[in-house]
């Protein structure tokens, strides 16, 4: 892709993407660490994982 010969307004879609895409990957290697670290405070505080195992098995 030769990015000179792009216009500014597809410069700044492909910008967006980019960043889009970054944010989710981001997201992808974070949630299931956050998820620990909750399931972990959940259990500290008296909650059964049990219920939080039912919750990610949920399908809507």
């Amino acid at each position: 892709m030769d990015l000179r010969t792009k216009s500014d307004e597809e410069l700044h879609q492909l910008r967006i993407d980019v960043l889009t895409e970054q944010e989710r990957r981001h997201r992808l290697a974070d949630i299931p660490d956050q998820i620990a670290q909750l399931a972990h405070a959940y259990e500290a505080d008296g909650g059964d994982l049990a219920d939080l195992s039912a919750a990610l098995n949920k399908t809507e």
